[in-house]
C-alpha cells in the first residue's frame, strides 16, 4: 500500500468517525466518508488493548496486505478508516482477512 493511500492524521480519523456511516461485526468496524481524490485512502487504528508494539505492527502488517487485495475490487473512491477490536488478538491471518472481506462485502450496501 503506497503512503498516499494511507490516512495519517488524527483531525481526518476523528472527522470521519464522528460523521460518516459505518458497518461493523465482532472483530472489526469500518467508516466509510465518499473521498475526495481519485482513488481510496485507508486509516488502521489498533488499539493499546490489543498487545504490545510488536503484536500490534503485526496486526497493522497484516491488514495492509488484507488492504491492497480488497482495494483491486472496489470501484468508488472512499476513505475508509478500519477499527480492530480484541477479538482480532488471537485470530491467524487466514481468519482476519475472511472477517475483514465479510464486512467489505456488508460496506458495499452503504
Amino acid at each position: 500500500m503506497k503512503k498516499k493511500e494511507m490516512i495519517k492524521t488524527h483531525r481526518e480519523f476523528t472527522e470521519i468517525i464522528q460523521k460518516e456511516k459505518f458497518v461493523k461485526n465482532k472483530n472489526f468496524v469500518l467508516y466509510i466518508r465518499k473521498g475526495k481524490y481519485d482513488y481510496p485512502h485507508f486509516g488502521i487504528a489498533v488499539s493499546k488493548k490489543l498487545g504490545n508494539a510488536v503484536h500490534r505492527n503485526k496486526l497493522k502488517r497484516q491488514m495492509r496486505v488484507i488492504l491492497t487485495e480488497w482495494k483491486k475490487t472496489l470501484n468508488e473512491n472512499k476513505d475508509y478508516i478500519i477499527i480492530m477490536k480484541e477479538n482480532t488478538k488471537n485470530l491467524s491471518f487466514q481468519e482476519l482477512q475472511r472477517s475483514f472481506l465479510e464486512l467489505g462485502k456488508e460496506s458495499e450496501k452503504l
